[in-house]
């Protein structure tokens, strides 16, 4: 009996000791997403998409277990998102992903994690090959500019008035998406005013405005930003739909709605969820098999009321 006893005492021990070594086998990542204006809506799907492809790997590789967080500047602001990536970077997470929304600001910032053994990969906003990132994942904006004006002529042709809003002309996307915007336009008749609007949609809206009251024969009113959603307001106010085009950028609530009124004739998808979803694939591959991360260029979809119900259904369950 005693004998039998102390057999099974020592298979529980012999178990519980197993069961102890494969935990601590369980490698534990931390991932930051750092997003400049972190509060606005257009981050849902992206903090979305990684938190998707942290669920897949974890649910793939028991050996795994994958956390993000988000954070950033409730509002455009690089010093202070600078200043959260160090905090980051000095709280030792496994991986930052991060826009990059200045062309110099994040060089040394991103090259401090890369000393701490810390990857950063590029997302949403990049600012350019210079900085030491690991790679980028996002919207090539000039071309997606391009495509934007390329529609927008579909619809009013090679000639008239247009206003360009611009939230930060500092921004290295928008900047890169206004090119686009521009050397489209530059080979038409089509005279364009470049605004600069605001993060703040209301002063965005009275920049808007006033441009079309002094300009009451303007055909369209374009943003290469989220403050295309401030476009519904004007055109509402004015008395002008149907008489002048709306069009820019990103599927936020307020801009969806303004597609199915018949306020914004188009705006321009990113597809921010691969933008979430890709960073923490390619974080995984480089924690657990060297793989270098790679450029990915996450599209730029045309979104209007031809598509819209298909793009609303997607956005109610945070992938669009």
């Amino acid at each position: 009996m005693k004998r039998r006893l102390l057999v099974l005492s020592l298979a529980l021990v012999l178990l519980l000791a197993g069961a102890f070594s494969a935990a601590a086998q369980v490698r534990e990542y931390e991932f930051a997403i750092i997003t400049h204006s972190a509060t606005i809506d257009f981050w849902i799907p992206l903090v979305k998409g990684a938190q998707d492809a942290a669920a897949m790997i974890n649910a793939f590789d028991p050996n795994v277990k994958i956390s993000v967080f988000h954070t950033g500047p409730s509002l455009f602001d690089v010093a202070e998102q600078v200043n959260i990536m160090e905090n980051v970077t000095q709280a030792g997470v496994d991986g930052i992903i991060s826009t990059l929304p200045d062309p110099t600001a994040f060089d040394a910032p991103v090259q401090r994690a890369l000393d701490a053994g810390i990857p950063v990969i590029a997302t949403n906003a990049d600012a350019g090959p210079d900085n030491p990132r690991l790679a980028y994942v996002g919207q090539s904006d000039f071309t997606a500019g391009q495509a934007l004006a390329r529609n927008l002529i579909a619809r009013i042709g090679t000639s008239g008035k247009i206003a360009i809003g611009v939230e930060d002309l500092g921004h290295t996307s928008l900047a890169q998406r206004l090119a686009g915007v521009r050397d489209i336009l530059d080979q038409t008749d089509i005279e364009y005013t470049v605004l600069q609007t605001s993060p703040d949609l209301t002063q965005g809206a009275a920049v808007f405005e006033t441009y079309l009251i002094a300009n009451p024969d303007a055909k369209a009113i374009i943003s290469v930003d989220a403050n295309t959603q401030s476009h519904g307001v004007v055109i509402r106010n004015l008395g002008l739909e149907g008489k002048v085009i709306s069009a820019g950028w990103d599927l936020v609530p307020t801009t969806i709605d303004n597609i199915l009124e018949g306020y914004t004739a188009f705006v321009i998808d990113q597809q921010p969820y691969t933008q979430g979803f890709y960073p923490v694939l390619a974080l995984y591959l480089y924690h657990e098999y060297g793989i270098a991360p790679a450029n990915v260029d996450t599209g730029a979809g045309i979104v209007s009321q031809d598509n819209i119900q298909e793009v609303l259904e997607l956005a109610e369950k945070g992938y669009r």
